[in-house]
């Protein structure tokens, strides 16, 4: 699979949208370009679901997004994801308040006030 957006140099992160894929290599996905992505993710046979972050979170990748209109980081990612450095490091570039991790396909969802103190659970064996 050819991924078309570069990855996620080293530093503070300007990009308000990165993905994360399954490996923990690190995108940077423009505003509106997810659809794009998942096209490169999924086959033309897959189910697709009506938000394209969901459907990459079920296929293994986690979508970090901040809208620049709040103080809030928003992350789509796959049940058992437990890269919690680039959620912090992608909070902390943003100067977020809080972070909110949805979590599919169970559904779960975590959030916290301080975004330092981001914990994610290690994917039991």
């Amino acid at each position: 699979m050819t991924v078309p957006f570069p990855e996620l140099s080293a530093g503070r992160i300007r990009a308000g949208n990165v993905s994360v894929a399954p490996d923990g290599t690190a995108y940077v996905v423009p505003s509106g370009m997810h659809e794009r992505l998942r096209g490169a993710v999924l086959s033309e046979d897959d189910q697709r679901a009506p938000d394209p972050k969901v459907d990459l979170a079920l296929a293994g990748w986690a979508s970090l997004q901040t809208d620049g209109m709040t103080d809030r980081v928003n992350v789509d990612a796959p049940d058992g994801f437990a890269n919690a450095t680039v959620v912090r490091r992608f909070a902390r570039s943003h100067d977020a308040g809080s972070v909110v991790v949805a979590h599919h396909p169970s559904g779960e969802v975590s959030r916290w006030t301080d975004p330092a103190a981001v914990t994610l659970p290690e994917p039991s064996e």
